[in-house]
């Protein structure tokens, strides 16, 4: 029964959270400035469409599509505005270099309208609202000329959608249990022309209704997709865009906040339980690790490290909430106490693990990232939060 509970509340506080950046939702109170026009200089000499700055991030523990790295940099979109950091670990500054420019309304060049950003072929793409529309646009990476290139549906169609390599795929209509929708089809799109999407998959071939998808996202072949139960809470399963074949249905109960999906496996947490694995392979299920301690946790997994980050006990708790670094094999690698000034209480301060670092925020909804942790320090037994630029 505890086991429940527990899993009862870290589930309403990742849908109370996810609901303020669910969907393309906009600002469309002011049309989008548009002037400005610069050319951005690309002198990087590697391969500026490599899968690590046009893969959908998976691991964040902020909202999907919300920090994109490039080659020019590390962006953070928070409250329709694009904030910049050239080593991810420097001060993050809102993407406007206009003179006289007071960073606060439509008119800066750091302003979208829009609540997921991405990144292809040298520029940045992000679907706002405009003249009633949901539209894709595209702006350089200096945050200079902001160009609508074509209209995704209306407003009286919603619209969620999610980038990867190059392309936005879409759902007219919105996602985390709200209701209102009218179809069940996934469309896709390229970001660099003006082609109109074309239909990908119709969930209603593999039983997922109107007002069953609960979450859906891209990655490499496959799209996946979340429904939810009040029996099993969450399950996911996948649809191969090769292959045209759907899998079997995956309980893993927590939402994708605490899992991670990849072409042979889905891993997942369960607080108060435990790590668990599920391979496509056999179709098992296989509990592979015990529960990190007491408390509420979110886990990011990566390519090296799992991360658990501790959720506050209460608002203003005396205890500050633990990290914990596991390797990919769960064993422990170290922790470290997060005795930060939280602005928001209730959401995770993990925010996302770069090379050589991670960053945590105060407040992912809105606050750039503000502190950081160097991976050079795992197993030291001695991590330190540091301050970005400091």
């Amino acid at each position: 029964m505890k086991q429940k509970n527990m899993r009862k509340v870290i589930i309403f506080i990742l849908i109370a959270w996810f609901l303020v950046l669910a969907s393309c939702n906009s600002d469309y109170s002011t049309p989008l400035n548009t002037d400005y026009t610069t050319e951005t200089d690309i002198s990087f000499q590697g391969d500026i469409n490599d899968k690590r700055y046009t893969s959908f991030r998976l691991s964040d523990g902020c909202s999907f599509s919300q920090f994109v790295e490039t080659y020019e940099g590390y962006y953070y979109l928070k409250n329709f505005y694009v904030y910049y950091c050239s080593d991810g670990i420097s001060k993050y500054v809102k993407l406007c270099s206009k003179p006289d420019c007071r960073h606060s309304d439509n008119n800066c060049n750091a302003y979208t309208g829009a609540n997921l950003i991405a990144y292809y072929d040298g520029y940045m793409y992000y679907v706002a609202i405009d003249q009633y529309d949901y539209c894709l646009f595209r702006m350089n990476m200096d945050g200079t000329n902001h160009v609508k290139i074509k209209s995704i549906s209306t407003i009286q169609e919603r619209c969620t959608g999610f980038f990867e390599h190059g392309y936005l795929y879409y759902y007219k209509g919105t996602i985390y249990g709200l209701l209102g929708n009218t179809n069940t089809v996934i469309y896709r799109t390229a970001v660099f022309d003006k082609s109109e999407g074309t239909i990908v998959v119709d969930t209603k071939d593999n039983g997922i209704n109107v007002d069953d998808i609960f979450l859906f996202y891209p990655h490499d072949e496959y799209i996946y997709f979340y429904t939810f139960s009040p029996d099993t809470y969450y399950s996911v399963c996948r649809y191969s865009m090769e292959t045209s074949k759907w899998s079997d249905y995956v309980n893993t109960e927590m939402f994708f906040q605490s899992v991670l999906t990849d072409a042979d496996k889905v891993y997942w947490y369960l607080n108060g339980d435990g790590f668990y694995e599920y391979a496509y392979e056999t179709g098992t299920i296989e509990r592979v690790a015990d529960t990190v301690g007491d408390g509420l946790y979110g886990v990011s997994y990566n390519d090296q490290y799992i991360y658990a980050y501790q959720y506050y006990e209460e608002k203003y708790s005396p205890i500050p909430p633990i990290l914990y670094v596991f390797d990919r094999q769960y064993n422990l690698i170290d922790n470290v106490s997060v005795d930060i000034p939280m602005l928001n209480y209730f959401s995770p301060f993990y925010l996302t693990e770069l090379d050589d670092y991670v960053l945590l925020s105060t407040s992912i909804n809105d606050s750039a990232p503000d502190y950081y942790i160097k991976k050079s320090e795992f197993g030291s037994g001695n991590i330190t939060v540091r301050k970005i630029g400091d």
